[in-house]
């Protein structure tokens, strides 16, 4: 017969082993994830070139499209955290990229009256969006949402164990993607 002692201490035994199976060091210094992420893999951009960044650039393939939001003819497209697609849809049949606005930490979107409302991290950055061809930042107003350092991050929410193993510096600026 099994004691619940014996029990216990094979339940306990267990979880241990489990706990230190799923974190490891390398001898380099960096830490790493059971997924082989290391704190260098993490990309930082200062806020000096968040703002800089902030371009209408030619079409690019959708990887991971995210919400999208229809304007009269043109579909835009959001790709989380990265930007928004900007897509003519007046030929329903034939639909046609046009531009990409890089916009990191992007989330979320919205038109009014030819004026496009976008989030930027803790920043909401109006463009104008009248003139397709000539898509410019109108304003930009800084800390209007609730900053989240860890946005980008969306793995197997690896922000708590970014910030246990490596400490977020966020002097830095914001972590915007992970390097695979």
């Amino acid at each position: 017969m099994v004691s619940k002692r014996s029990i216990l201490y094979a339940a306990l035994f267990s979880m241990l082993s489990f706990s230190f199976s799923a974190c490891c060091f390398d001898c380099g210094g960096n830490e790493t994830y059971h997924s082989e992420l290391k704190c260098s893999d993490y990309r930082y951009l200062s806020f000096e070139e968040l703002n800089s960044s902030i371009a209408v650039v030619a079409p690019r393939e959708i990887e991971k499209a995210a919400k999208i939001y229809t304007y009269g003819d043109w579909l835009l497209v959001n790709e989380r955290n990265k930007g928004i697609h900007i897509i003519d849809n007046s030929n329903r049949t034939n639909p046609t990229k046009k531009a990409f606005i890089q916009l990191w930490g992007n989330l979320d979107i919205a038109i009014k009256d030819g004026y496009l409302y976008a989030d930027s991290f803790s920043d909401l950055v109006v463009f104008d969006f009248r003139d397709i061809d000539n898509i410019k930042v109108v304003t930009k107003k800084e800390k209007v949402f609730p900053m989240n350092n860890y946005q980008a991050i969306s793995s197997d929410d690896y922000s708590f164990w970014y910030d246990k193993r490596c400490g977020f510096d966020s002097s830095k600026g914001v972590v915007v993607e992970v390097k695979k």
